[in-house]
Formats: C-alpha cells, structure tokens, sequence
C-alpha cells in the first residue's frame, strides 16, 4: 500500500539519505583495499651471459688401456716378488719372477726338434739341387721346418713369460701372490694402473642426452673434495638402455698430477651450450599463474604488473627469460607467490648481511 501523499517526500529522503550512506561505506572499503600493500622483496632485471650446465654423476675409472692383471703363463711357483702396493713402474719393469720347470722342458725339446727340422730341410735341398729329390718332398721338410720354428718360438715366448713385466707405466695397484706360492695357469699375480687418464663413466636420462655432444668441455670433482680438473666429453652410448632409460657418457679427464684416483665418485659439470646479451632473473622471481610463467614487475605506481614470460637456460638459481621485460626493470623475488596482477606492494629493505 502506497504512504499518503503527504508522506512521500519523507519517504524519498530516507531513501536517498540511505543509498549515500551506502555509497560512503562502499568508496571507504575501497579506499581502504587500495591501501593494503603486500611486502615484496625486489631485484632488477640484467642482461648478461648465462651457461647451460650439465651435471654428471659417476664414476673414475682408467681410460682403455690404462690398467693390467698380469696372469702366471703356466702351472709355477712364485721365486720373487719385486714390487710392492704404490709402487712406480715404467713399460717393461719386472714385477715377478715365476719357476715353471715344465716350460722350461718343453721349450727345450722344441727347439731340439726345430734344429733336426732344419737339417732335415737342409739336406732336402741339397738333394733336390742334385736331381735326387722331388720338388713336393722338399717342400714338405720346409713345410715342417717352417712348423717346427714357430713353435720353438711360441715355447720360449710363454718361457719369457714366466718373469713378468709391466706392459704400462703407471702404479701398482695389487700385489696377488707370495712368494713359495703355488699358482696355476691363468692365475692373477699383479695389478699395475696408468691414472694419467682418467674416465668418468655416468648414466645419463635420455632426456638430457639431447644437450650433450662429443667434444664439450666438463670440470670434473671428486666426491668430498675441493679439488677439480679439466676434462671433455669424449664418447656417448649410441642407444639408450630400455630398462633405465639412460646411456652411458664418458667424460675423460688428464691427470698427469695424479691428483684424481681410480674408483672414485666424481661430478663433471659439462658446459652445454653459452648464451650472451639475455635477460636474466632470479629463479624465484618465477611464479606459475594458471599455465604461463610469470614475474611481476614493480612500476613507479608501486603495483605489481604481471608478465608472463617464456624460461630459456638455467645455471644455478639464474633463469633466461623472454617476454615484456627490459634490463633494468624492477622485479618480485621475496613473497611474490598469492600476488595478483594490480596488487599495491611496499619493498622491504633487504636483509642485514
């Protein structure tokens, strides 16, 4: 039911003394979410080099060639043992000496037999000069000549073995025998290791092999020390295993100095690619807002601006970004994670060193 007509003007004037009250409520809430500032922490944007770097875990190891298991020729006896664990050998450094009797008996009666061969081929000749012979028999006694000489000589080369040298120059790694022991053929008697090279053996994810190449460079560290060494990626598996997903890369590494060891844990961090003139940024001023990756960039305004930018390489906690961004611009790096784009914000003063 409509007031009385006298009423309406008051009626009028209640409402509109209402909707302005309203209206004061609403731009002083507004007022007051304007002034809400998010503390933020903040660096600049630079342009500058970044390196993509790759981080192997592996294992030392000789490089091909680089280690020897000398073995006993025959059933012997160990005579002597000249070396000892550490010790420094050069190509052809005796290590042990071996008494194999039986060898010594076969090579014996081997050459005996070359010598009659010879003789008899000898005579075979001189008969075959004079008419007596045939062609085919003589050359059946330089056929058997021929036979005999090679395996005199096969005899007293497993003979030469008995006293055994070192075929590398390099270290001696293990010591297997005694002296007055008795060791069969085939027999383990001394370890000898060249570590002037050193390979690092590491499975790496099919994922990353993509960014490695033969000929990259690589600093090699061992596991629990401070020292590093220079070294390069030198093979890459061509297929990749099925059960692991990975594949086998091998960083070689120089050590003259012998400062790295065989058998140890190492890291080698390969540079895989350099990029110059990028914009760079803290990786934590990186934050996801819905699909894109985003900073926020603080204007004179003091409002964080959200731009969203595509990640290039990384190194450490340096990230190449491309996008609406200059050097020099003002970037969220502390507390930017629940920032929206238009949110007011106050830098706070960087932390006491």
């Amino acid at each position: 039911m409509e007031p009385p007509a006298g009423d309406r003007p008051v009626t009028r004037a209640i409402v509109l003394l209402l909707l302005a009250l309203s209206a004061c409520r609403a731009s002083r809430d507004q007022e007051g979410a304007a002034e809400v500032r998010v503390p933020v922490s903040v660096t600049t944007v630079r342009q500058d080099t970044i390196t993509n770097e790759v981080r192997l875990i592996g294992r030392l190891a000789p490089a091909p060639g680089g280690a020897a298991q000398l073995t006993s020729p025959a059933d012997a006896v160990v005579r002597q043992v000249l070396v000892q664990v550490g010790d420094r050998v050069s190509v052809g450094t005796t290590l042990a000496q071996l008494d194999a009797p039986e060898l010594v008996t076969r090579a014996a009666e081997l050459s005996a037999a070359a010598e009659v061969a010879r003789q008899d081929e000898q005579r075979q000749t001189d008969l075959f000069s004079q008419g007596i012979t045939s062609r085919k028999q003589l050359e059946e006694r330089q056929a058997s000549a021929r036979a005999a000489e090679s395996a005199a000589r096969a005899a007293e080369t497993l003979l030469q073995r008995t006293s055994i040298t070192s075929p590398l120059r390099g270290g001696v790694q293990r010591v297997l025998v005694q002296v007055g022991e008795r060791v069969a053929a085939g027999a383990p008697i001394v370890e000898v290791v060249d570590g002037s090279r050193l390979d690092l053996v590491a499975q790496v994810p099919a994922g990353t092999l993509a960014l490695l190449r033969v000929g990259q460079a690589a600093r090699v560290s061992p596991d629990g020390s401070a020292i590093s060494a220079a070294g390069s990626v030198v093979a890459i598996a061509p297929a990749v295993d099925s059960l692991t997903n990975a594949a086998a890369v091998i960083v070689r590494v120089p050590n003259a100095d012998l400062a790295l060891r065989a058998g140890t844990g190492a890291v080698a961090t390969v540079v895989a690619g350099i990029r110059h003139d990028v914009l760079i940024v803290p990786d934590s001023a990186l934050v996801l807002v819905g699909d894109a990756m985003t900073v926020f960039v603080v204007g004179v305004d003091s409002l964080a601006h959200a731009r969203p930018v595509v990640v290039g390489l990384r190194q450490g906690n340096r990230v190449e970004v491309t996008g609406e961004l200059h050097a020099g611009d003002v970037v969220v790096t502390g507390n930017a994670f629940g920032l929206a784009d238009g949110m007011r914000v106050t830098v706070s003063p960087p932390a006491p060193e």
